[in-house]
């Protein structure tokens, strides 16, 4: 028996809560972790977890096993993350969550750089409104945007943005350029959902100490970021946008930003990972080099 391999599958188990996701973080078949725990059971005479045709609990035998375990695979990562960045060569695959927008507009447009610098390591980018499970599902980090709800987390803030009310010029032409957010009701305006509503935000701005949430009326609502966009761009309505998906259209002059004296919330941005887990060389790498994406980046950079 592989005695590393059949730790990490225990580990997995246990933090997925299943069998079955356990074999599909590690990619390997169900039955190999099964065959892996059976074996690590028998050869040390304790039964570490209870199964039923329903859920996997770990055992009082167990647990104690569990916390002893991530240390020794926390410092044997710690070892090797060691050794291969003396040479310079972090291996393996990288789970990365995120949401589609930040995926689509800063992450994927920038992966040839860090494909450059790495040719070693795999990224598997998961995108999407859904936020992953980072620990049940194998992540190893994930980027997020608004404030953490994880608190049992570690949390870098690496970014922050805000948004912007902007429209086409072609847009604009037909229906004037509000001075005032009230003067948004007399225009279209499209709406976008979020993961957790059914029902479009608000457009929010503030000036001095005076702050309004502005609920529309909608022809049009939208449950992702990229097709938020995409409606803007169509002059279909005005839209409230992160800065970091519309900056480019708004420098190429495809759309113009509005209510520039009224200011909207600062949204923060965090790299998310697991705190039983030691950074990995192909992780560090990749968290840093995110850092510096969004240092780069005039819409994400801390300010």
């Amino acid at each position: 028996m592989d005695r590393i391999a059949a730790m990490n599958a225990f580990v997995r188990v246990v933090e997925a809560g299943s069998f079955t996701k356990a074999a599909d973080t590690l990619d390997v078949p169900n039955a190999t972790v099964t065959r892996l725990i059976q074996g690590l059971e028998e050869d040390l005479k304790v039964r570490l977890l209870h199964r039923t045709t329903r859920s996997v609990t770990v055992t009082p035998e167990g647990a104690i096993y569990y916390e002893r375990v991530v240390r020794l695979l926390a410092d044997l990562a710690d070892i090797e993350s060691s050794a291969r960045l003396s040479q310079g060569k972090p291996s393996g695959k990288v789970r990365v969550e995120t949401a589609a927008a930040i995926g689509a507009m800063v992450i994927v447009p920038a992966m040839a750089d860090f494909q450059r610098q790495y040719p070693d390591v795999e990224v598997e980018l998961g995108v999407g409104n859904r936020r992953a499970d980072v620990v049940a599902e194998g992540v190893d980090c994930a980027i997020r945007a608004g404030e953490v709800s994880e608190q049992l987390m570690v949390a870098r803030r690496i970014g922050v943005f805000r948004f912007v009310t902007c429209a086409t010029p072609a847009f604009l032409e037909l229906h004037g350029a509000p001075t005032t957010p009230e003067e948004l009701r007399e225009r279209p305006a499209v709406g976008m959902m979020s993961a957790r509503s059914t029902r479009a935000l608000p457009f929010r701005f503030s000036a001095g100490d005076a702050a309004t949430d502005l609920v529309l009326d909608h022809k049009l609502v939208v449950n992702d970021t990229n097709s938020y966009v995409a409606a803007g761009l169509a002059s279909l309505g005005i839209i409230q946008a992160p800065s970091y998906a519309v900056g480019p259209a708004i420098k190429a002059g495809q759309l113009v930003p509005l209510l520039e004296d009224w200011c909207t919330p600062a949204i923060p941005v965090h790299v998310l990972y697991a705190p039983n887990r030691y950074l990995s060389a192909k992780v560090r790498v990749f968290i840093d080099w995110t850092v510096a994406l969004f240092e780069r980046n005039d819409d994400l950079r801390l300010r």
